[in-house]
């Protein structure tokens, strides 16, 4: 599928100016975890510029917080790719490696990581929680914990070679998008927290589902011939054309239009916020906190797509062939 479909998210672009630091700090910490062993690996994964998808996505955080954020990009991807061969075959496998770093997210006083997947994770979510409350570290943990449970579903559809339904698909993908967790992090990366009278608001949690959801539509159309190929079948296009027995020209003339209406839909919350928190009386610290969260969310929305359309890891070369394992460090022994 080419990566010159046109996906209109009206926003401004922005760029975080500490870009290079934060992407010499990534290559370290990869490096430190064993998550980058192979010289192949570390060329393939540079390709894909993910500090430049950190700085579109979060352009006013500090330089130790994009780091950080590049360093969560690039366990996504990488420990995504792990499952792209035999490994992804196991459900009982997949879901042994899962529950693992679902007793770390939970704070498991028994858990005790070996793998280079489960060390890095511990680091990244004892540096997620660093300056956070109680209730977001809870919220944060549950869609870490949705996150790795979804992994070991899709591996049975995978193997069994069935396409889901609509109501399936995006139970699971809302899960193995990770981009939920991702959303958490609009507040710990722009140092904020929501007040949650605010926060589970009809308006912010309909704009949160919108941040989450439309970032994977997208993404299923860019990734839609590799996934394919390697039989993935928890792909937007896929679903809709063996649902609604669509070619795939008309599967992703769907999506772009699902995805402008969601967009449409996010621009006209965000102009209702400000009546609903006069309504509810906040302080002026707090309705910062909203308008910086929103502006967060808008951030990634645009950030993400922009990134999308401009890096190779979806184009031919940018990751390897289906008859090969999707990655080429074994990170989960």
């Amino acid at each position: 599928m080419p990566q010159d479909v046109d996906f209109d998210i009206p926003l401004p672009a922005r760029y975080n100016p500490h870009h290079d630091q934060a992407e010499r700090h990534n290559l370290e910490w990869l490096r430190h975890h064993r998550m980058l062993v192979d010289s192949k690996a570390v060329a393939l994964y540079r390709s894909w510029e993910l500090a430049d998808l950190a700085a579109r996505c979060w352009p006013e955080c500090k330089v130790d917080d994009l780091a950080l954020t590049v360093d969560a990009k690039s366990f996504y991807f990488l420990f995504d790719d792990q499952f792209d061969g035999p490994q992804g075959q196991d459900p009982a496998s997949v879901a042994a490696v899962c529950q693992e770093l679902i007793d770390i997210a939970q704070q498991d006083p028994a858990a005790a990581p070996r793998s280079p997947v489960a060390t890095a994770f511990a680091d990244l979510w004892a540096r997620s929680r660093e300056g956070m409350s109680r209730s977001w570290v809870t919220r944060t943990a549950h869609d870490w914990e949705r996150y790795f449970a979804s992994y070991p579903h899709e591996a049975v559809k995978r193997c069994a070679g069935v396409v889901p339904t609509m109501d399936d698909y995006l139970t699971i993908r809302r899960s193995s998008a990770a981009t939920e967790s991702v959303t958490d992090m609009v507040e710990r990366l722009n140092r904020i927290e929501v007040p949650p009278i605010a926060f589970h608001s009809p308006e912010l949690q309909l704009m949160r589902q919108i941040a989450a959801d439309v970032p994977f539509m997208c993404n299923d159309v860019y990734s839609y011939e590799k996934e394919t190929a390697r039989g993935d079948v928890y792909n937007l296009v896929t679903v809709l054309c063996r649902e609604r027995r669509y070619s795939v020209a008309q599967a992703t003339e769907e999506i772009k239009a699902m995805v402008a209406e969601r967009v449409r839909r996010f621009l006209q919350l965000r102009a209702q916020v400000p009546n609903m928190l006069h309504e509810l009386g906040l302080s002026d610290m707090q309705l910062r906190y909203v308008g910086r969260y929103m502006t967060g969310l808008g951030d990634w929305l645009r950030g993400h797509n922009d990134w999308m359309t401009a890096t190779i890891r979806y184009r031919t070369g940018g990751s390897p062939p289906p008859d090969q394992p999707g990655h080429l460090d074994p990170l989960l022994d």
